[in-house]
Order: C-alpha cells, then structure tokens, then sequence
C-alpha cells in the first residue's frame, strides 16, 4: 500500500522530530536497543488510512492508492493536487504530502499518547539541580493536536454562526486563512471528487493541555 508519510517525517530537525526514529545496527543482536522505528512504522500506516478513509470515503480513498502509483500520470492531475498542494481563488491548499502535514501531527500527537515517554530516548524531562525528572507530555500533546485539527479540518464546528435568534445554526465555521484545510479542500473541489460524501467527513475533537 503506497504511503504518504513514514518515518522519515520523524527524523528531521523540527517540530516533529522523535528521537531513535531511525533503526540502528548493532554489534551484537542479542543486545536490545531502544528504537522507535518499528512502532512509528505501524503507527504511520494505520493512522494515514484512518485519516483519509474519515475524510475521503472508501471509493475516493482507494482511487487515491492507485494514483499514488502513477502520480505523475496526467489522469491523475487532481489527486497530484490534492497529493502535492495548489493554489487556487486566491487559497492555498498545501497537499497532504507536505513537511508539516496533519498527517504527521496525528501520528506524533498520537506517538507521544501512547507512549507518555521521554523524548530524548527514556522521556521527556527536566533537569533539575537533582537530576531529570519525568514530567507529563501534554503540552507537546495538545500542540501537536491543534496543528493536526488546523490542516484537517480548520474552523469546522469550532465558530458556528447562529442565524434568526438561534433557529439556525451554520457549524461551518469561518476559514479565513489563506491555507485551507483539507475538509474546505474538499468543499471547495467536490465538483472534483463526486464520490466524497462530506456529510459523512469525520470530525476530531481538540484535546488541551489537560488530556480533555
């Protein structure tokens, strides 16, 4: 199944770096080495498929798989758009292969909750004149999930505008930035892609920085 994020994401100097990301070679197999290379492996490939079976439906989504195959392929032209990022009515859309996709803020935010772990390799600390102490993920959690929330789905059902005294409620929401989210994407490109049902578009729920 091709992929549109692995691990490699993890392994650059930012924002979404986690350390032993890579697999190391050791001397002696019988030695057991920290690494995450193997868990961020699965966790990519199972978070990307959710993501994008949520928000495309069944029919779109493989229709995607098999354009990742040949995504050059002038067939394909709408789902190396939605793949590589364009710009369109004054909008950018960034594409879901992108340095900073929320893609990648799922599976880190995610990594990071399943794992509740250091992030130097044994846990996210702070020094102290003592030594380390372990101290709770959750702001690097709750940052993470608000860049994920902002490149899927954006202001959907975060500023609902209320019309004629409360008898109508628009949870649209306002998207005013210039980069659009992947739900406006798809709104604004329906015409497009038919099969994509946004009725039936997965909204996520924002997570702070205490765990609710």
């Amino acid at each position: 199944m091709p992929q549109i994020v692995d691990k490699t994401y993890f392994q650059k100097a930012n924002g979404l770096n986690i350390p032993l990301a890579k697999e190391f070679i050791v001397a002696n197999p019988s030695l057991e080495t920290p690494n995450n290379s193997n868990a961020l492996t699965e966790l990519c490939e199972k978070i990307e498929k959710s993501l994008l079976l949520n928000a495309l439906g069944l029919t779109t989504y493989n229709e995607l798989q098999l354009a990742l195959a040949d995504i050059n392929n002038p067939l394909n032209a709408k789902y190396k758009k939605l793949v590589e990022g364009e710009q369109y009515d004054g909008k950018i859309w960034q594409g879901l292969n992108n340095e900073y996709t929320f893609i990648a803020w799922r599976i880190y935010e995610q990594f990071l909750f399943e794992t509740n772990e250091q992030l130097n390799g044994i846990g996210v600390t702070q020094v102290t004149p003592q030594g380390a102490t372990l101290v709770t993920p959750a702001y690097k959690i709750a940052g993470a999930n608000a860049n994920f929330l902002q490149g899927y789905q954006g202001g959907y059902m975060k500023y609902p505008i209320i019309y004629n005294d409360g008898n109508f409620v628009d949870y649209y929401g306002c998207e005013d930035s210039v980069e659009v989210s992947l739900y406006r994407y798809l709104t604004d490109k329906i015409a497009d892609f038919t099969n994509v049902d946004l009725s039936s578009f997965k909204v996520y729920e924002s997570v702070n920085s205490f765990g609710i």
